[in-house]
């Protein structure tokens, strides 16, 4: 979506794919052997600042601009965000009337609970949960499954085995399966708002003007449906997908002005 975006205002874009986690392409954003690469800024801010306690977006941003070394710079947050998630199946949203993770604390001694085996002794999982909001899971409540929130956390908790689990809010399996994922108003988790980071010298005014605006309309909704549309053996090809979305947002042209 950058990429086309940058291309439709007259910026010559390379692109390059799995180049590798953030100890490989970070180094390589300093030395210009990439310019520019899509980032989440608490993660990235725990990469510079693995101490980081702030968690909501404002405090996320505003810690990393200031660990960030002088040679790189982010952009605008995106609202978009793929964090941690409290999630359930629709029909338990409905029984309990939940909309936050509040609502499900006082149903603690019902809730199983999947999520890989770390998230029992994280700050921002079990500990946090009931620290922020008193939802208390028992040891025995706890079903450890350690594939990130994927298809077998998702399966157990569509099929009932659990009643609640940890997955990221971006997973295509919330809107394939009508999950819902409660409120965290307390910012439990830390944000992860998607944001570019770029090297300083590349950072124009009119690079900043395009893709702030891009981020502006990237929603977590919209991330969701995305990855939805690419995934399995139905999926059409990212770059198809990011061009429908970039055309029915207004990108393909230059910005006005």
């Amino acid at each position: 979506i950058y990429a086309q975006a940058l291309e439709a205002n007259g910026f010559t874009v390379g692109r390059q794919f799995g180049i590798g986690s953030r100890e490989t392409y970070i180094p390589a954003v300093k030395d210009h052997s990439i310019d520019l690469v899509p980032e989440y800024t608490g993660n990235l801010l725990l990469y510079f600042d693995p101490d980081a306690t702030v968690t909501t977006p404002d405090a996320v941003e505003l810690a990393l601009s200031r660990q960030l070394p002088g040679d790189l710079s982010i952009l605008t947050p995106s609202p978009a965000s793929d964090t941690d998630t409290v999630t359930v199946t629709d029909a338990t949203a409905k029984r309990w009337n939940l909309k936050t993770i509040a609502d499900l604390a006082p149903h603690s001694a019902e809730v199983k609970f999947a999520a890989p085996s770390e998230f029992q002794t994280r700050p921002v999982g079990l500990p946090g949960l009931k620290e922020k909001y008193g939802l208390d899971i028992a040891q025995a409540n706890f079903v450890a499954i350690s594939d990130g929130g994927g298809p077998a956390t998702v399966r157990a908790l569509v099929d009932g085995t659990v009643t609640a689990a940890n997955i990221f809010s971006t997973s295509p399996a919330i809107p394939q399966n009508n999950l819902v994922i409660l409120e965290d108003p307390k910012n439990n988790f830390l944000a992860a708002n998607v944001v570019p980071l770029v090297n300083s010298q590349k950072k124009s005014d009119q690079l900043k003007t395009v893709l702030d605006a891009v981020s502006a309309k990237l929603t977590t909704a919209a991330l969701t449906q995305l990855n939805a549309d690419v995934s399995g053996n139905t999926g059409i090809d990212p770059d198809e997908a990011a061009r429908k979305w970039v055309q029915a947002n207004g990108f393909d042209k230059p910005l006005a002005g």
